[in-house]
C-alpha cells in the first residue's frame, strides 16, 4: 500500500488504466477525512463522511466525485460549516450549511433511528451520500430505512429503502402515507418503517459488497487520476508544518 506521506514520489509508479489511478482503500479513506477536516469539518463528522466517501467508491465509484462536490460547497459559503435542527408539524428538520448529504445524510440517519417521526435533510434532494451512510447505519442498528426526495409540492417520489440485512434497494413505490407538501419544504425524508423483501431487487447486497471489498483490499480501488489529484492536493492542507524553534 502506499504511504500517504510519499504518495508524490510514489504516485508515477502506481498503474494507471484509461486516465485512471489504482489505490489502497486506505488512502481513499485517509484523504477523504484530511480533506474534509482541513475544509473547516469536525473529526466525527469528516471521519463518518470519510467513511461513505470509501464505501461510495468502492461499489458505486462516485466517492471521490461526492467528496470533490462537498468540497466546493464548503468553499463557496462565508461561515463555517453548521447544522440548524428545528421541527415542523410533519417531520424534525436537519439544514446544513453546505447542503450536503454527506455532511448532513448521517445526523438525519441517526435522528430517525431514534426518533418515531420522519426526518427532513433541508433543500438536499440528491440522497446517495446518505443512502450509504444510512445502509451501514441500518445493518448495525437492525432497522430498515426509508430514504425518499421530496418535489417542489413536498410530494414523494419512489425511495431508496436500505435493510438490517445490509442489502439496497432503489426505485421503490413509498408506501408509507405522508402527506403531500406537509413537510413545506423541498428535501429528502428519512424514516423507519417495514419493508416486504421481495417487493424489488436489491441493487447492492451484503454478500456482493463484502466480496467486492475483499477484492479492493488485495488489489486497490481504481480512480480518476485528475480528480484523485485534486483531492490529494486538498487533502495536503491537513498537514501543517511544525514550527522553527531556535
Amino acid at each position: 500500500m502506499t504511504d500517504m506521506l510519499t504518495h508524490t514520489s510514489e504516485h508515477d509508479a502506481l498503474p494507471t488504466v484509461d486516465n485512471r489511478i489504482r489505490l489502497a482503500v486506505r488512502e481513499v479513506r485517509e484523504t477523504a477525512f484530511r480533506a474534509l477536516y482541513a475544509a473547516g469539518v469536525s473529526s466525527g463528522e469528516a471521519g463518518a463522511a470519510a467513511d461513505t466517501v470509501t464505501a461510495m467508491q468502492l461499489h458505486a465509484r462516485t466517492g471521490i466525485d461526492t467528496l470533490l462536490d462537498t468540497l466546493d460547497r464548503l468553499e463557496s459559503t462565508n461561515s463555517p460549516a453548521g447544522v440548524t435542527l428545528s421541527r415542523n408539524s410533519a417531520a424534525d428538520v436537519v439544514d446544513h450549511s453546505a447542503r450536503s448529504g454527506l455532511l448532513s445524510g448521517p445526523l438525519a440517519v441517526d435522528l430517525a433511528l431514534v426518533r418515531s417521526r420522519p426526518v427532513l435533510l433541508s433543500g438536499i434532494d440528491d440522497h446517495e451520500a446518505a443512502d450509504w451512510y444510512a445502509l451501514r447505519a441500518a445493518s448495525r442498528s437492525g432497522a430498515t430505512l426509508w430514504l425518499v426526495a421530496l418535489d417542489d409540492d413536498g410530494c414523494q417520489t419512489n425511495a431508496t429503502v436500505v435493510t438490517a440485512a445490509g442489502d439496497m434497494h432503489r426505485d421503490v413505490a413509498v408506501t408509507t402515507a405522508f402527506e403531500c407538501g406537509a413537510a413545506t419544504d423541498r428535501g429528502t425524508l428519512v424514516w423507519t418503517a417495514p419493508f416486504a423483501a421481495d417487493a424489488s431487487r436489491p441493487v447492492h447486497t451484503a454478500d456482493e459488497r463484502e466480496t467486492r471489498y475483499r477484492h479492493a483490499v488485495s488489489y486497490g480501488v481504481f480512480v480518476d487520476t485528475a480528480k484523485w489529484s485534486r483531492a490529494y492536493a486538498l487533502g495536503r492542507r491537513f498537514l501543517v508544518p511544525e514550527a522553527n524553534h531556535d
